[in-house]
């Protein structure tokens, strides 16, 4: 019965996912996903991820590199910095100059906004997986409940948190790993 499984019954077993070495490019990991991203539309049986494990040169699973995470890449790191603009200091010492020079770095930093995507997508995928993979948070065991699991995704803000057996990575929790068990619990629950 559904209320009493654990993480365990419901997690994807981590030989499902396909993984990649963290000092691919991109545009490797893109490959795979579109490969996966095609069996899925194409109904192909089997297990295919929209995440790829992410491994260092000792095959140790480092990080995760999901879609999320490749659309977040897209944005040139200039843009992703946060700093104390200038401007506001130069407007309070009333210094045009400064201000215009500002304006002048703000418009260079976001030019990337007005190209196409497709010079977006060229000039970014040059990118290593590295550089925008999210690191790996192993927050969970076999042995956990569903509602730790439902916790941990949302208190932590993690889409797919790990799932832990004697400090080996086993396997992936995922919403859609749950959505079955909720629909099955509703059956019994909800009068339909």
């Amino acid at each position: 019965m559904a209320d009493k499984k654990r993480v365990k019954d419901i997690m994807a077993h981590i030989d499902e996912y396909d993984k990649i070495d963290l000092e691919a490019p991109l545009c490797d990991a893109l490959a795979i996903l579109k490969k996966n991203h095609e069996k899925i539309k194409a109904c192909v049986t089997g297990k295919f991820h929209k995440t790829l494990l992410v491994t260092d040169a000792s095959k140790k699973i480092i990080g995760k590199l999901s879609i999320y995470d490749l659309i977040r890449g897209l944005v040139p790191e200039p843009a992703k910095e946060v700093e104390i603009s200038r401007s506001f200091y130069s407007m309070l010492s009333s210094r045009a100059l400064e201000v215009s020079a500002e304006v002048g770095e703000m418009q260079e930093r976001f030019a990337w906004l007005h190209s196409t995507f497709l010079d977006l997508t060229k000039q970014e995928t040059r990118k290593k997986v590295k550089q925008v993979m999210s690191p790996i948070h192993p927050l969970l065991v076999e042995e956990d409940t569903i509602n730790k699991a439902i916790y941990v995704m949302f208190k932590e803000k993690i889409r797919q948190p790990l799932v832990v057996r004697d400090g080996e990575i086993v396997g992936v929790v995922n919403i859609m790993d749950i959505f079955p068990e909720l629909l099955e619990m509703a059956g019994d629950v909800c009068v339909l």
